[in-house]
């Protein structure tokens, strides 16, 4: 198959290219449109999450940090008292 016969979407794309098409809906919104469609995003995760079984558990999931940013969490918040 050759490249052109794929869908518009499984084609290579130079990142560039990439980026563009996904951000052109977006671009030339306001803060606030930007702010709903951020809101909307968010709805729609809490929804997702609460309807899978272990709903509470992916919300209390938590990524331990690195010794690495340990230290420097503690250095920034020392430089900041």
């Amino acid at each position: 198959m050759t490249e052109r016969a794929l869908p518009l979407a499984l084609r290579r794309r130079q990142d560039r290219a990439a980026i563009r098409e996904d951000i052109a809906p977006y671009v030339g919104t306001s803060v606030a449109q930007r702010s709903e469609i951020l809101d909307a995003l968010c709805r729609l995760a809490a929804e997702q999450i609460a309807a899978r079984p272990d709903g509470r558990r992916v919300l209390r999931h938590q990524d331990p940090r690195s010794p690495d940013d340990e230290q420097l969490w503690l250095r920034l918040m020392a430089a900041t008292r």
